[in-house]
């Protein structure tokens, strides 16, 4: 996998799919979700999840560039990042918050709780938009 990856695997859980999303890589840390999985389509093992997931993997496909998401996926709000390495996609993932469905005070305390984590995460990614477009700007002067 290219240089870009291998900073990013410090961020914790991620599989690597190949050009069909089949999981041909799983992080340490996702082994005992993902493990199980290898070789197998990562859209078809989670039910639902194409509509809210392939999008943006084609996306990042299509330019070549991360991309970089916030998604609502079985009661989980994830923050994703999936960057293209060749004909592979290295997706990360990064939990934020989990719903609580079964009173609507725990549904709105888990939501507030999940609004405020995705701020912070939306601030984070500001950031570091911020600070890579100025490092770029400093490696052409």
């Amino acid at each position: 996998m290219g240089g870009s990856v291998a900073v990013t695997v410090e961020r914790g859980e991620f599989v690597v799919l190949d050009e069909d999303y089949r999981i041909v890589e799983v992080g340490p840390a996702a082994q005992a979700g993902f493990g199980p999985l290898l070789g197998q389509n990562v859209l078809d093992s989670f039910p639902g999840s194409r509509p809210l997931f392939l999008p943006y993997y084609e996306q990042a496909r299509k330019t070549g560039e991360t991309v970089t998401f916030a998604q609502f996926y079985d009661g989980y709000v994830m923050r994703v990042t999936a960057i293209p390495d060749g004909s592979r996609l290295a997706v990360f993932w990064e939990l934020l918050g989990m719903l609580d469905v079964l009173t609507l005070d725990g549904l709105r305390d888990s939501l507030e709780a999940t609004i405020q984590t995705l701020a912070g995460a939306e601030n984070t990614l500001l950031k570091d938009r911020v600070r890579n477009s100025l490092r770029v700007v400093g490696d052409a002067g």
